[in-house]
C-alpha cells in the first residue's frame, strides 16, 4: 500500500510540474506576441517590463504586474486597438490562467506575516486627538500650526509610507506638548468674570467696570462715531485692547445695541460705493495681537433694521488674549478722507474745498450705522474644573502627593495610548514626573511635565499595531480595531463607548461592530471623514490654489463662491453617506445643495435662500453629480482658462481608477492662445500628434474636452466668444462617442462596477493608511460584486470595508 501511495504522489507531482510548465509557456507566448513590443527589453512604456514574468513563480513585485495585465485585459484597454489583437480564445485562456495564478499567490501572501503597519498621526489626526483627549475647544487653538505639511502617498496624507518624522517635527512635538499641557491642566479657582461695557446704558453708578459714562448722542458720537463716520473701520472696547484681550479661555457674551439711520440718503450709491437697497449689516470679528492676521476672522453678522434700536447677544469661545471688534460690514467702501474731498463737494457747492471739510457736513445727511452700547462679559463654563481636566485629575486633594500623580498619569496614558496601560509599562514616565516633583515641589508643574512626556511618546504619536514574535495570529486586537475604526471615520481617537466595547472584548463581534459603525457615521465627528476624504479624493484641497483674477471675476469674491462651492460638494457627499444613497449619485443626480449666490453663478433661477438647501435640479441644469460641481471644475482649472488635460486625468484617476502614466519630462506644455483665435481643442492637437504623447492623450483628451462647456470657474457657456463655438464632443479609443457633459456621465453610468471598484480602492487606502497590494484584491472584488444587491448604498459600502478581512488583519 505504501508503494502505491508513493507512486501516486510522484505521478501527481509530475503532472503538477507539467501543468506549471504549460502555464508558463502559454503566458510567455501571449506576452511575447502582444505585450513585449512596448514593454520589453527595448522599450518600457509606463516603466513596465513584461518579458521576464512568470505566472507560476511570481514574487510580490511580479504579482503586482500580472494583476495590472489582468486588469487591462478585463477592461479591454490593452493591447491598443491599432496593434495586433489576440483571439477571443487566447484572451479567455490567459485571463483564466492569470486569475487562477493570482488567486493562489494571494493565498500564499496572506499566509506569510508581512510588515507591521506603523504610521504616525498626521496633522489633522493629531489636532483632533488632542481635542478629544482633553475635551478642548479647538476653535482658535491649534498646536499643529508650525508642523510641516504631511506628504501624500496614493493621494492621501494618512498613508504611513509618506508620514516621515524629521528632527524639525520632533522639536515641534515637544513645543506642542508644552502648549497642550498648559491648556489642559487647569487647577485652582474658576477665573473671575469680567464685564466691560461702553455706551448709553453704562452709567457712573453701574456696578461693572465702565469704560465711559455716555449720556448724550453727541458724546456717544465722539466715543463711537468712527464706526459710522469712517464706515468699515473697526470699533472695539479700548480697555479690552489695552489689557491685551480677555484674561482667560472661556465662553464670552458680546452684547451690542445698534440702529440703521438714513439707509437711503441724498448721496448716490456710486459716490459712496455703497448699496442702499441692502439692509445695513453689522459684523463681529475676533483678533489676537499675539497671533496676528492668522487669528482674525468674522464670527457673526447681523442685519440692523432702519430707525429701530436692536439688541444683539452673541456667545463665542475666546482663547486668552483674544479681543473683538464690530464693523459696518456693507457700509460705504473707501476712506472717509475720500468722501470728504471727492464726494461732499458735489453736494455742497458753496463750501470752501479743500480748505476745510468738517465731518459734520456729512454727519446727519448720509447713511450711518449707530452703535448705542457695546460690551463683553465672561468667561463662563459648563463646569469647573473643566471636564477634560477632571477626568484625569478627579477631586484633587489640597496637597496632592506622588501616588495621586501616578494614578492621574496612568489615566492620561491609558486614554492617550488608546489601550490599557500598566504601571510597569509607564514606569519611565512616572519616574520623570516624580523626579520633577521632588526637585520643584510643584505638583501641577510635575503633572504637566508628565503629560508632556506622554504626548511625545511613540505610543501616542504612532498608530502602532504589534504582533508578538511567538504568534502567527495576524488579527488586530480589540483596541487596535477600535483605533483603526475611529481614525477611519473620525480622524481621531476612540470615544468612551467604542473604548468600552474594546475593553469588553466585544467590538470584533460582527453585530456589535456594525452597530458601532452606524453610530459613528451618525456622530457629528464623522464630518472629519467628509472633510478629509473629499479633500483628497476629489482634490477639494486644491480649490483656491490658483484663484481667478479679482477684477474679471468680482462676483466670485463678492459672493464668496470658493467657500460656497466647497460647501456644496461636502454637503452632497454627507447627504449620500447619511441617507445611504447610491454612490452612483456621485456620477449623476437630480439634486444638489445650493444657496442663492451659487445658484446665480450656475444660472439656476428662483433660489433666494442664503443658507444651503437641497435643490431638485431640472434635466437641463447641467449640474447633476460631481462633474457639475463648481468645486471640481474650478480646482481642475488654473484661474485663467480651463485645463481639459487636467480634467481628463481627474476623471480617469478619481472616477474610473485608470490614471495615465506621468508625461515624459521633455514634453512642452500647451501654450495659451493670447489672441483668442484658436480653441483649446486646436491647441491640444500638438500633443495628440506627438507619438510620445498620443497613447495617453487619446484617452485623456476626449474626457477633458467633454467638459469644455464649463469655464474656469465652473460657469456654463455655449461659446468661447462670438467667433469661436465650443465643440465638447469626443471619441474614446474603443470608439465610444462622448457628446459633451451628458455623454461622459452616460459613459460612467454604463460602467458602475468600474466606478465602484475605483471608489472602494480609494476608501481602502484611506481606511488602512497604506498602499494596496494584489493580496487585497479578493476583498475588493468581493465587495464590488455585492454592491448591486445593496443598490450601491454608500453606507453599505463603508460597512463592508470595515467588515472585510483586510480591515482586521495586520
Amino acid at each position: 500500500m505504501s508503494r502505491l501511495v508513493l507512486l501516486l504522489l510522484i505521478c501527481a507531482g509530475a503532472n503538477s510540474v507539467q501543468a506549471e510548465s504549460r502555464e508558463r509557456e502559454v503566458l510567455q507566448s501571449f506576452l511575447k506576441s502582444y505585450c513585449v513590443k512596448c514593454h520589453g527589453p527595448d522599450k518600457q512604456k509606463g516603466d513596465r517590463r513584461f518579458d521576464r514574468l512568470s505566472a507560476v513563480e511570481s514574487g510580490a513585485e511580479d504579482a503586482e504586474l500580472l494583476q495590472e495585465i489582468l486588469d487591462q485585459l478585463n477592461l479591454a484597454a490593452m493591447p491598443p486597438e491599432d496593434e495586433i489583437q489576440p483571439s477571443v480564445a487566447e484572451l479567455k485562456t490567459v485571463v483564466a490562467l492569470l486569475t487562477s495564478s493570482l488567486a493562489k499567490a494571494r493565498e500564499e501572501a496572506r499566509d506569510n506575516v508581512g510588515k507591521v503597519v506603523i504610521r504616525r498621526l498626521n496633522r489633522a489626526e493629531y489636532r483632533n486627538t488632542i481635542r478629544d483627549l482633553f475635551q478642548l475647544k479647538m476653535v482658535d487653538f491649534d498646536p499643529t500650526t508650525t508642523f510641516p505639511i504631511d506628504d501624500s502617498t496614493e493621494g492621501f496624507d494618512n498613508v504611513g509610507e509618506g508620514l516621515v518624522t524629521s528632527d524639525y517635527l520632533l522639536r515641534n512635538y515637544l513645543e506642542a506638548a508644552r502648549k497642550v499641557a498648559d491648556k489642559a491642566i487647569l487647577p485652582g479657582p474658576r477665573p473671575q468674570i469680567i464685564h466691560y461695557e461702553a455706551g448709553g446704558h453704562a452709567g457712573a453708578d453701574s456696578p461693572q467696570e465702565v469704560l465711559s459714562g455716555v449720556t448724550t448722542n453727541k458724546e456717544w458720537r465722539k466715543e463711537a462715531g468712527r464706526l459710522f463716520i469712517k464706515f468699515r473701520q473697526p470699533l472695539g472696547l479700548p480697555l479690552l485692547d489695552k489689557k491685551r484681550g480677555v484674561p482667560a479661555d472661556g465662553e464670552y457674551v458680546i452684547r451690542f445695541s445698534a440702529q440703521a439711520v438714513r439707509r437711503k440718503s441724498r448721496y448716490k450709491d456710486e459716490d459712496l460705493r455703497y448699496n442702499s437697497n441692502e439692509p445695513m449689516r453689522l459684523s463681529i470679528s475676533i483678533d489676537s495681537r499675539a497671533l496676528g492676521a492668522t487669528a482674525h476672522r468674522i464670527i457673526g453678522e447681523y442685519e440692523i433694521p432702519d430707525d429701530e434700536v436692536i439688541e444683539i447677544e452673541h456667545r463665542v469661545w475666546l482663547e486668552k488674549g483674544f479681543t473683538f471688534h464690530v464693523h459696518w460690514a456693507n457700509g460705504p467702501n473707501g476712506s472717509f478722507k475720500r468722501i470728504l474731498r471727492k464726494v461732499l463737494p458735489k453736494y455742497n457747492k458753496d463750501a470752501l474745498y479743500p480748505i476745510r471739510n468738517p465731518p459734520e457736513m456729512y454727519v446727519g445727511s448720509g447713511p450711518e450705522l449707530h452703535v448705542h452700547t457695546l460690551g463683553i462679559e465672561g468667561p463662563f463654563y459648563d463646569q469647573w474644573p473643566p471636564a477634560g481636566f477632571a477626568q484625569f485629575f478627579p477631586d484633587p486633594p489640597t496637597k496632592p502627593d506622588a501616588s495621586y500623580l501616578d494614578e492621574s498619569l496612568l489615566r492620561v496614558a491609558s486614554a492617550a495610548f488608546r489601550r490599557p496601560v500598566s504601571s510597569e509599562e509607564l514606569a519611565p514616565y512616572l519616574s520623570l514626573a516624580r523626579a520633577y516633583h521632588a526637585k520643584s515641589d510643584d505638583f501641577w508643574s510635575a503633572a504637566k511635565y508628565g503629560v508632556r512626556a506622554i504626548l511625545t511618546s511613540p505610543n501616542f504619536l504612532y498608530l502602532a499595531e504589534t504582533t508578538p514574535s511567538d504568534s502567527k495570529d495576524r488579527h488586530v486586537s480589540e483596541h487596535e480595531l477600535a483605533t483603526r475604526l475611529s481614525y477611519f471615520l473620525w480622524s481621531s481617537m476612540p470615544d468612551d463607548e467604542l473604548r468600552g466595547a474594546a475593553d469588553g472584548g466585544t467590538l470584533s463581534d460582527p453585530t456589535v461592530l456594525r452597530r458601532q459603525v452606524e453610530r459613528m457615521l451618525s456622530d457629528p465627528k464623522s464630518y472629519a471623514f467628509t472633510e478629509n476624504f473629499t479633500g483628497q479624493w476629489l482634490d477639494l484641497r486644491k480649490l483656491g490654489k490658483m484663484p481667478p483674477d479679482p477684477e474679471k471675476n468680482q462676483a466670485f469674491y463678492k459672493d464668496n463662491l470658493e467657500d460656497a462651492m466647497r460647501d456644496e460638494t461636502r454637503l452632497f457627499f454627507s447627504h449620500v453617506l447619511s441617507e445611504n444613497r447610491s454612490i452612483l449619485d456621485f456620477i449623476d443626480s437630480d439634486y444638489t445643495f445650493l444657496n442663492a449666490a451659487l445658484a446665480r453663478h450656475y444660472g439656476i433661477p428662483n433660489i433666494d435662500h442664503e443658507e444651503f438647501k437641497r435643490v431638485v435640479l431640472k434635466s437641463d441644469s447641467h449640474r447633476g453629480g460631481l462633474l457639475g460641481h463648481g468645486s471640481i471644475l474650478t480646482a481642475t482649472s488654473n484661474g485663467v482658462e480651463t485645463q481639459p488635460v487636467v480634467r481628463g486625468i481627474w476623471v480617469l484617476n478619481n472616477l474610473l481608477g485608470t490614471p495615465p502614466n506621468p508625461p515624459p519630462p521633455d514634453v512642452d506644455p500647451i501654450e495659451p492662445d493670447t489672441r483668442g483665435s484658436a480653441t483649446i481643442r486646436q491647441l491640444m492637437e500638438k500633443h495628440r500628434n506627438n507619438p510620445t504623447c498620443y497613447e495617453c492623450h487619446r484617452k485623456i483628451d476626449p474626457i477633458g474636452l467633454s467638459l469644455e462647456n464649463y469655464d474656469y470657474v465652473g460657469a456654463w457657456r455655449d461659446r468661447y466668444s462670438k467667433q469661436l463655438s465650443i465643440d465638447s464632443s469626443g471619441e474614446l479609443p474603443d470608439g465610444t462617442t462622448i457628446p459633451g457633459p451628458g455623454g461622459i456621465k452616460t459613459f460612467l453610468l454604463e460602467r458602475p462596477e468600474q466606478f465602484t471598484q475605483c471608489l472602494t480602492k480609494k476608501l481602502f487606502v484611506y481606511a488602512l493608511g497604506r498602499r494596496l497590494s494584489f493580496a487585497d484584491r479578493d476583498d475588493i472584488d468581493q465587495i464590488v460584486s455585492t454592491m448591486p444587491t445593496h443598490n450601491y448604498g454608500f453606507r453599505d459600502l463603508i460597512q463592508k470595508i470595515v467588515a472585510s478581512e483586510a480591515f482586521h488583519i495586520k
